[in-house]
């Protein structure tokens, strides 16, 4: 860590240079313009963000998964630089917009990879249902710590919010508090780059996605298909607590062929804690 204070230069350049690699695309729905990033080639990867993210939330898979894939990360619809949806906000109306807009960033003989990552994975459960009705069955459908399964919310600290009143200090602090508390289980992987993108993702979100998550939109949806199912958690998921053995409950119950990978002592955002681990895990399936 450094001064408990941001260094813009220094990590808006580190952003770029991952950045500079990709294709960036701002594409029309019938509702909103959203904005897509891509790198590399062959079999679309398509990887959705959480809840008060963006593209950045998959910082560290972007790269290495072009070398053998077109990776394809949205600012969901009322994220990041993506135009605002129109309410209600639902899953629904949100999934419609990237299959509409995804479309024209894949061939219709494209079986595309679907992976979503806490509210991004039920978001990649209603797009896996939109893909579908569009004749693009995806291949598989990987979620991450996914929200929307009904269950309970694991126990936890109360987030600190922020306010135009803080400091910059307090502003860094607060970022470090919440990801303590919600995205990491080791405290001593929580770099200032992490609290930077923590800061760029919760000031550009429009969506307040967790009453979403708090619902069973997910389960619903995917009892409507058939797509091979695969579900990781880390074990220390504060947003799951003691509550892991329901969600497997419910899953099971809808798709008895489901897979899961629990991973022992890592927390939610589990492709930032510990990347290489969280690769190879992901490849694993892929390959699977």
């Amino acid at each position: 860590m450094e001064n408990n204070n941001f260094n813009f230069e220094k990590y808006s350049k580190h952003l770029s240079e991952i950045e500079k690699n990709s294709q960036k695309k701002l594409i029309a729905s019938n509702s909103c313009n959203v904005c897509w990033r891509s790198w590399g080639k062959g079999t679309p990867l398509v990887l959705l963000h959480g809840g008060y993210g963006s593209w950045r939330h998959w910082i560290k898979q972007a790269i290495p998964f072009s070398k053998d894939f077109n990776v394809l990360i949205p600012d969901m619809p009322g994220f990041g630089e993506s135009d605002d949806l129109a309410q209600p906000h639902t899953p629904e109306k949100i999934a419609s917009n990237l299959a509409d807009t995804i479309t024209k960033l894949i061939s219709g003989n494209d079986n595309p990879l679907l992976c979503g990552f806490s509210f991004g994975g039920l978001i990649a459960g209603h797009l896996s249902y939109q893909l579908m009705i569009r004749k693009l069955s995806p291949k598989k459908l990987i979620l991450v710590g996914p929200g929307g399964l009904g269950a309970k919310r694991g126990e936890m600290k109360t987030m600190i919010p922020r306010h135009s009143k803080m400091t910059d200090k307090e502003v860094y602090d607060a970022h470090k508090k919440n990801l303590e508390i919600l995205m990491f289980h080791n405290s001593e992987k929580i770099d200032d780059f992490a609290i930077h993108i923590q800061k760029h993702n919760t000031d550009a979100h429009r969506i307040k996605s967790r009453p979403i998550s708090a619902t069973d939109t997910l389960a619903k949806i995917l009892k409507k298909q058939n797509v091979p199912l695969y579900v990781i958690w880390g074990e220390k998921d504060a947003s799951v607590g003691a509550y892991l053995e329901d969600r497997m409950t419910i899953l099971r119950s809808i798709n008895p062929q489901v897979r899961f990978h629990v991973e022992f002592n890592i927390g939610h955002w589990i492709m930032y804690e510990n990347e290489v681990l969280f690769n190879e895990i992901l490849n694993n399936i892929i390959q699977d």
